[in-house]
């Protein structure tokens, strides 16, 4: 069972890996995120989540878990998820190209006060027309992404968060990332409702 040329043996191993090099890296961000969403949401402002790629799949499943629940009984959270509708996607980018179809949606739904949460596939690609399009409209970013994000977001805004998964295989991405996402939910549930 100790043969590292073992496929089954490797996989989880560098799933061990990614996860044990993220915990250090991704601690402070992960708790600025929690409090981030915690403030817009006790605000009565509204969290908006979107992703490029498998980035995409993974913010319906974050979505889910604010609207449903992860480990506690409580109220559903005020969570809209965009970028999920093939009709919409397919004819913003029609008009306007693929890189516009998350960034229209978001300059049509975000306010000031709200956070936009947008997470990447292996390459990034499209999400900084979306970044740039949530700072247009006031509303802060949290931005999960690779090392390998091809496409920079241009964070910058004092308010922006950047959760940086430190790998550049895409299926390790994706997995630290539904981690992290389930992660934020649990987090966030304790902010605002500690124990209930």
């Amino acid at each position: 069972m100790d043969d590292l040329n073992d496929p089954v043996q490797l996989w989880f191993t560098n799933h061990v890996d990614t996860i044990y090099r993220s915990l250090d890296a991704l601690q402070q961000p992960l708790a600025q995120a929690a409090m981030r969403m915690r403030d817009t949401l006790l605000g009565e402002g509204r969290l908006l989540v979107a992703g490029s790629g498998t980035g995409c799949a993974l913010a319906q499943l974050f979505s889910a878990g604010l609207l449903s629940r992860l480990s506690m009984e409580r109220p559903a959270l005020p969570v809209i998820c965009i970028g999920n509708d093939p009709a919409v996607l397919g004819a913003i980018a029609e008009g306007y190209g693929y890189a516009e179809s998350l960034a229209r949606q978001i300059q049509a739904i975000a306010a000031p006060g709200d956070t936009v949460l947008l997470v990447t596939g292996s390459n990034g690609g499209g999400i900084s027309h979306a970044v740039r399009a949530a700072q247009a409209r006031g509303a802060r970013v949290i931005s999960i992404c690779g090392l390998a994000t091809q496409d920079p977001h241009q964070l910058g805004e004092v308010d922006d968060i950047e959760i940086r998964i430190p790998s550049e295989e895409p299926s390790r991405l994706t997995e630290c990332q539904l981690l992290v996402l389930n992660c934020l939910v649990e987090l966030v549930e304790r902010e605002i409702f500690g124990s209930y």
